[in-house]
């Protein structure tokens, strides 16, 4: 991550070209946003390229590869401004404060989906690099939270966790990691009446919301802790969540679709019996890969 020297040059040298407004809001930006390197190089790019459309295309570009990331937004807005596209620029702006605002839960979901796919080191640093800004903010610590759990701290976690709950009684991940300090402490009921917390709070999960699919990846998780038939089904998901929204659905949708059609060709290549009995083992495994937790969410709610 850049250093907080190299920060203020690069708002010294936006202030000394007379975009003094642009310098105050680089000062205010989360510095977490500025560790990676592709985003710092295309900025950089974009504010420093002399042809303006030449300039345009690459903040467009850096905004359609982090599109979360305030810096992605500031430099197409400075771009902008360039151009005296200025309507273009303000929105642009408006969409980097938002973001800036909203980073904190962008690095709390990085953490968790880091925890998940099992990449520990990473979410630790990814962890201490955000609690040096954003130590305060409760997706933080929820963050921090998961990560204790990773590495086995289940008496710090627990705690933090019960913090958490008092604060955010309606949020599924919380339950969900709190399910999972309580079983690993032994307190199955407790950690029983937790996970019903957890499906009552559930979002409806959707193609596009990062948030709720990374909440229904922590239940399914929980679950697997809690009921030995599902472990199988969250080694084949945690393989699965690599791919993010909206790749996951896609990967998903290839794979059983390949599936179908390979049924359908083994059909005219085997004697009977064996395509019908493939055809229910497939229709079978499918029912338990993606509808087995989907049923036991169903009937906790109830």
């Amino acid at each position: 991550m850049t250093t907080s020297h190299e920060f203020d040059m690069l708002a010294d040298e936006l202030e000394r070209q007379g975009w003094r407004q642009e310098a105050a809001l680089l000062r205010r930006f989360p510095r977490a946003a500025w560790d990676d390197e592709l985003v710092r190089g295309m900025f950089v790019a974009a504010t420093n390229v002399k042809d303006v459309r030449r300039a345009e295309k690459i903040a467009r570009r850096l905004v359609a590869f982090a599109p979360d990331n305030p810096f992605a937004h500031l430099a197409l807005a400075l771009v902008l401004l360039r151009a005296e596209k200025v309507g273009e620029a303000a929105r642009a702006f408006e969409r980097a404060c938002h973001f800036a605002s909203t980073f904190p839960h962008y690095r709390a979901q990085k953490i968790h989906l880091a925890c998940l796919l099992d990449r520990l080191e990473e979410a630790q640093r990814l962890l201490r690099e955000t609690l040096k800004e954003f130590a305060d903010r409760w997706e933080v610590q929820l963050a921090q939270a998961h990560v204790w759990l990773a590495f086995g701290k289940t008496e710090q976690a627990l705690r933090l966790l019960r913090k958490i709950v008092r604060h955010r009684p309606a949020n599924p991940l919380a339950y969900a990691l709190l399910t999972q300090a309580l079983w690993q402490q032994g307190a199955r009921e407790q950690a029983k009446e937790t996970l019903r917390q957890m499906a009552k709070f559930l979002p409806p999960l959707s193609f596009t919301d990062a948030t709720a699919f990374l909440a229904h990846a922590l239940a399914k998780q929980t679950l697997a802790l809690c009921l030995r038939w599902l472990r199988p089904k969250w080694w084949i998901e945690r393989w699965w969540l690599k791919w993010q929204l909206p790749r996951y659905f896609l990967a998903v949708g290839i794979l059983w679709g390949t599936v179908a059609v390979l049924l359908a060709c083994l059909r005219f290549l085997l004697p009977l019996p064996f395509p019908p009995l493939l055809t229910i083992l497939a229709l079978m495994a499918f029912l338990y890969e993606r509808f087995g937790d989907a049923f036991i969410l169903w009937r906790l709610r109830g």
